[in-house]
């Protein structure tokens, strides 16, 4: 069986990336979507209700993609000092944002619907709570993620004054500093 039909949410996935990407935040419709991935309307209600399910879902799957890199980051860490830490800067310098339009959409409808963000707060107090309690200098090691993290912003935004080279030096830099500092 193909991908494509054994997997729909994910298509609809995709395709509503590719809207977010090509259209912007704002024109992200569920006919749009529809259309984009080959499906009837009835058939991408099926299986998301509304946008705001559509919106989480595509929420959902960048979180999952983003700790999956963690993960495969903090295994190959395992015993080390600061191992939470190393794996948020490694995933980090890792991330490509391929598609700026995907976060921004995204952003923008957690403007008009907070609660949409939930799933990002509880993860990210979960790194936060991961962080104050493996580390040597809780501080130093928050403020290394928030530095990393502000990184991926400026790339997300657009607002990047860095070429890519500067930014992995930056990256290292901050590994660096973890390595050193803590």
């Amino acid at each position: 069986m193909s991908e494509s039909k054994a997997n729909p949410r994910d298509n609809i996935l995709d395709a509503a990336q590719r809207v977010a990407g090509k259209e912007g935040a704002g024109n992200l419709t569920l006919d749009k979507v529809a259309c984009e991935c080959g499906m009837s309307k009835g058939g991408l209600l099926y299986n998301f209700p509304n946008k705001d399910a559509l919106l989480a879902g595509m929420l959902d799957r960048l979180l999952e993609q983003h700790k999956s890199m963690m993960d495969s980051e903090e295994k190959s860490l395992a015993g080390e000092p600061n191992a939470c830490l190393k794996a948020m800067l490694g995933a980090n310098a890792c991330h490509e944002v391929a598609d700026p339009g995907v976060y921004l959409s995204l952003l923008a409808a957690s403007a008009h619907k907070p609660e949409l963000m939930a799933p990002v707060k509880e993860t990210l107090a979960e790194y936060y709570q991961r962080l104050q309690n493996e580390s040597s200098d809780p501080d130093m090691a928050t403020i290394l993620w928030l530095a990393a993290e502000g990184l991926i912003f400026h790339a997300i935004l657009g607002l990047a004054p860095y070429s890519q080279s500067e930014k992995n030096r930056l990256f290292q830099k901050l590994m660096q500093i973890s390595e050193e500092a803590l």
